[in-house]
């Protein structure tokens, strides 16, 4: 089997992951990383056995794909020249840093027929992928992804930078169009949003909660979601998933608590009885598999097969309309200023 030919844009903390990766792959032949810093170039290139290009237009003719992973005002101008010319591009999320410029990212993979692939890994985490199995017919979800500030990112604000994993989770779950949104943040090292929380409504009427910070002391990243079946809960740093469904008899018969509470003397007894009698748990642990790993060994299916990516530009681009909506409507609070919302100071 011909080994597929790929090179890294962008290494530096976590293109140079992308790098170690591809590096190790069987049937992938790392041509080269791009750098416009020669030291961190040269280093993360000898580190892989590989070579360091000061430009991509020298390593585009020489390759079947790419991963840009260079910072987000930068993606339009890196990814445009591999997609006009057909190469396969695995770009970092959020596509671009506008949605006009994604949008056209997204309509030059399809005129080319490129490969467009968005760097979404947690739709590559093991605790989702069990999470989105065991769901049905989900009618609420709650996100949380909170972190403490690393300075890194600082091109965009949280609403991109983190929320917008949860935001693409939440319409991979539903498979539905955001219909309203409601959002609030706040400004706090700055200079964009470094808070955010947003309440989706979709077509089908789920509603979905989501708050991201990076001025949080510890870091959190939970899916919470309640379905027709029950209760799904993962913790996507731990891969820990925990599944709560009733007892089936009680699912049968709603009004059987009202026949338990009379036939027992003492009610107040039966609370510890819900959470082992009538509702069942399931505790799973989502395997240990390296989801960039995983992310990039779907990007590399795709460039033999020509396949859909698990999170195409399509997929993206609706990511970011609806980021931006949150964006839109979004009031702020300033830390730096101490100016406040205008709907706040009125409710005040």
């Amino acid at each position: 089997m011909n080994r597929v030919k790929v090179a890294v844009v962008g290494v530096g903390a976590l293109g140079q992951h992308h790098a170690r990766i591809l590096s190790t792959m069987e049937n992938v032949e790392l041509v080269g990383v791009v750098d416009s810093r020669e030291q961190q170039g040269r280093s993360i290139a000898a580190k892989h056995q590989t070579q360091w290009f000061a430009t991509a237009e020298e390593v585009r003719p020489l390759i079947d794909g790419v991963v840009i992973a260079v910072p987000t005002v930068l993606h339009y101008e890196v990814a445009r020249p591999f997609l006009e010319d057909g190469i396969a591009v695995m770009i970092e999320k959020p596509l671009a840093d506008g949605l006009e410029a994604a949008r056209a990212l997204q309509g030059l993979a399809t005129f080319r027929g490129a490969v467009l692939q968005v760097g979404h890994v947690e739709r590559f985490n093991p605790a989702f992928e069990i999470l989105q199995q065991r769901v049905q017919q989900p009618m609420y979800i709650r996100c949380q992804r909170v972190s403490p500030y690393t300075f890194r990112s600082t091109d965009i604000g949280v609403v991109h930078d983190l929320m917008i994993h949860d935001i693409d989770l939440v319409l991979a779950l539903t498979g539905d169009s955001v219909t309203s949104v409601d959002s609030f943040g706040a400004v706090t090292i700055g200079p964009n949003e470094d808070m955010a929380v947003a309440r989706l409504r979709t077509s089908s009427g789920v509603i979905a909660d989501i708050t991201a910070s990076r001025m949080n002391p510890t870091a959190e990243r939970t899916i919470q979601v309640w379905g027709r079946s029950g209760f799904v809960s993962a913790d996507l740093q731990t891969r820990k998933v925990s599944v709560w469904q009733p007892n089936p008899l009680l699912a049968e018969r709603p009004t059987m608590v009202h026949d338990i509470v009379a036939a027992t003397p003492n009610p107040l007894t039966l609370k510890d009885e819900v959470f082992t009698k009538w509702i069942n748990n399931e505790q799973l642990q989502g395997s240990a598999a390296d989801a960039l790993t995983a992310e990039l060994l779907d990007f590399v299916h795709c460039i033999r097969t020509g396949s859909r990516p698990r999170v195409s530009g399509d997929a993206a681009v609706k990511a970011m309309e609806v980021a931006d909506r949150v964006l839109a409507g979004m009031p702020k609070f300033s830390w730096q200023t101490g100016s406040m919302p205008d709907a706040v100071r009125k409710a005040a």
